[in-house]
């Protein structure tokens, strides 16, 4: 379901469930909230947040912005992302990038900005035909930027291409796709800066009515303008309500990074600042990380305010219609591309879980320097440089809902998709770029993987490589020069710490279950098993369970324990000695070559490795361990010991031949334990240290 408006209407109908809940349990508590009590507390259910990015305008940028999407995406789980639109599509190719990157790879929604400043009506459609092919299934209309050198728009200005204005983008998308887009537009609580403004500050009825004109024309929902004064947007969406303006209204919340960069934009965008937040931001003005805490208590007290004094009174999922009343259940964060400031907001307000990692010490490790990325004085933006430090929120924080243990895709073909093999866990795009032409997606049961309907996994000839920087960034993280295993060693273990945040087999950072046994994996890796996936085991736990939950309320979850990783050969006979000890065991194991070991495996079928029971529906299990599968994956794993990292040295050097030794000799091991309800849980754990020790 992925047109913005309906995803909306699911999240308003369970803010009323939510509601209906509160109020038979205590009536008295819901109907005498007022701002003051909710000042301080986390925010009730139901209600849903969104981020807003735009272009970089170099590669760097480009490539560290996806990466920040893919995180944001992952760790917060927004409603959906928008990515804006350059002036006179100058950021087209970007754009339309950035916003396929985010559909298909990061698994988020995207709303696309449009502007039809300049453009002709073919050109539109090629553009919405393109975004169509994309995934993509959401337009914000708008007509976008004056053409230069105008500076700004002025009363009665027209676009200058087919479509004069907004309202005429909206009437010709629904010509040409119907109701296949969902369609945004801009609001404006203290007017377009080419309307007029009334004495009070308020903008004209003639842009009110503009505004409802462009929803009658088939907008589904209004996105304002960032804004500082809660008064002014309150009484804005009552004057929307007024004139019959019935869709969703989402106010626009801009985190400030600096006092100097809050007076520009206001300025420069004729938004008003209350005495009381200059006030607080005074004193602090010339230091910049308190400007930006006390900008997120500011914007946390707006979003608290506003869900409280917009509640909707409707107490019946049944009668309730969007828009019969002054009810706002969402924001849309202009996150600059930073990503700090909106992660304390949201954690603030109760949207998100803070992961503690329970070792000593040990922190996750991901850049959050925040540089803006693709702003004109940060250019460079090389956010792959590494260094030791604190664990920031934006590494803790996480979504508190799951729909399943890996991100479902966004894409309309794998809708029904709920059953993928564990292998590519790590890299959850390769896998999607290597199934991106399957006819069907496995969903309910994991068939035979060799099945025409699913395609053939290994036809791909090339495999998705996230970057990891340039070649001195991976130097920084894999060794300039390494001489032993040991040093390679290392590196693995540094990586389940937190102090390389990537490898090439990880692109993404240790997952919080690992948290539990991090000591004991970087133990492992020193030794020699160089983990590239792991998961312990689960007997039973409640599916909301803060790290093992999914799935949603009433329902249990479990897995069996799983290891993987990159093992010489003595360790590998080590290994299959200790297999053969334990019954409960099995294990695949294939070096490069293509040679294949199989211990206490009967006959090589698909084992299910997550798997949950809920009320009213069957049984889920959507991580599975496929040994075909698993073959295939060996080829992608075995590629990249030599595409990102033996490429790193000089060929004939010792550092080449100790990585491509490695890559020739070593096998890949996966371990399946099928004891996941003992009663301490750790039996592949406590037998993997014991190889662990003798191999020290």
């Amino acid at each position: 379901m992925p047109r913005i408006i309906d995803k909306i209407r699911v999240v308003q109908y369970e803010r009323i469930a939510v509601s209906s809940q509160s109020s038979s349990s205590s009536s008295s508590a819901a109907t005498n909230t007022t701002s003051e009590d909710v000042s301080s507390d986390d925010v009730q259910p139901g209600w849903h947040y969104s981020f807003e990015f735009f272009p970089p305008k170099t590669e760097a940028g480009l490539d560290n912005l996806l990466t920040r999407i893919d995180r944001m995406s992952r760790r917060l789980n927004p409603l959906f992302v928008s990515i804006t639109w350059g002036a006179n599509g100058s950021t087209l190719s970007r754009t339309l990038a950035i916003a396929s990157h985010a559909q298909r790879f990061a698994c988020v929604d995207v709303l696309l900005h449009l502007s039809c400043t300049g453009l002709t009506r073919e050109q539109i459609a090629q553009i919405l035909n393109m975004a169509k092919s994309s995934g993509v299934r959401n337009i914000l209309a708008l007509r976008g930027d004056p053409p230069h050198p105008k500076r700004a728009w002025k009363e009665g200005d027209v676009s200058g291409g087919d479509c004069d204005r907004a309202i005429d983008l909206v009437k010709l998308i629904r010509k040409l796709h119907g109701d296949y887009f969902g369609i945004g537009v801009a609001g404006h609580p203290e007017g377009h800066p080419s309307s007029l403004i009334c004495d009070d500050g308020t903008t004209t009825s003639l842009e009110m009515q503009h505004l409802k004109d462009k929803l009658d024309a088939g907008a589904d929902f209004v996105i304002t303008q960032f804004f500082y004064d809660v008064d002014i947007f309150l009484e804005y969406v009552k004057r929307c309500r007024g004139i019959g303006i019935k869709c969703p209204i989402i106010p626009g919340i801009m985190p400030i990074q600096s006092y100097s960069s809050l007076l520009k934009m206001t300025s420069f965008c004729n938004i008003s600042v209350p005495s009381s937040v200059l006030d607080r931001l005074e004193r602090v003005r010339l230091d910049d990380e308190a400007v930006k805490k006390i900008g997120c208590e500011i914007a946390a007290e707006m979003c608290r305010r506003i869900l409280a004094e917009t509640s909707s009174t409707s107490s019946s999922a049944v009668d309730y219609n969007i828009g019969d009343d002054c009810s706002v259940h969402g924001f849309h964060f202009y996150t600059l591309n930073l990503e700090r400031s909106t992660t304390r907001i949201l954690a603030s307000l109760g949207a998100l879980d803070i992961d503690s990692p329970t070792s000593a010490g040990a922190a996750l490790q991901e850049n959050d320097t925040d540089a803006t990325i693709g702003s004109e004085t940060n250019d460079q933006d090389q956010i792959v440089t590494r260094r030791e430090r604190k664990e920031s929120i934006s590494e803790k924080a996480r979504s508190t809902k799951r729909v399943l243990p890996w991100k479902p895709s966004t894409m309309d073909n794998r809708s029904k998709e709920d059953v993928r093999p564990i292998n590519w866990s790590n890299r959850p795009k390769s896998y999607v770029m290597r199934t991106d032409d399957w006819d069907e997606f496995p969903n309910g049961r994991w068939g035979d993987s060799t099945s025409p309907a699913f395609g053939e996994l290994s036809d791909l000839s090339h495999f998705y490589s996230f970057t990891l920087g340039c070649d001195d960034d991976r130097r920084a993280m894999l060794g300039h020069c390494p001489l032993n295993e040991s040093d390679v060693y290392e590196v693995f273990a540094r990586y389940v710490e937190g102090t390389v945040p990537h490898i090439p087999w990880c692109e993404t950072p240790l997952q919080p279950e690992s948290f539990l046994i991090q000591p004991q994996l970087a133990k492992l890796n020193r030794c020699g098993l160089l983990t590239v996936n792991s998961q312990p085991p689960v007997d039973g736990a409640p599916s909301n369970h803060p790290t093992f939950g999914w799935g949603g309320k009433g329902g249990r979850v479990y897995q069996r324990g799983y290891f993987e990783c990159f093992v010489s050969p003595d360790k590998t006979n080590r290994l299959t000695s200790m297999v053969t000890k334990h019954p409960s065991m099995i294990m695949y194991a294939v070096n490069n070559a293509g040679q294949e070991l199989r211990v206490g495996v009967e006959e090589g079928g698909v084992t299910a490795l997550t798997w949950g029971v809920f009320p009213n529906r069957e049984i889920l299990q959507p991580t599975i361990f496929d040994p075909d599968a698993f073959l295939v994956w060996a080829e992608e794993a075995f590629s990249l010991w030599s595409t990102m990292w033996l490429s790193l040295y000089d060929f004939g050097s010792e550092s080449y031949e100790l990585i491509e030794k490695m890559k020739d000799t070593y096998y890949l091991v996966a371990i399946i334990d099928n004891d996941y309800y003992t009663n301490d849980g750790f039996l592949l754990l406590n037998a993997l240290l014991e190889v662990g020790g003798k191999c020290s």
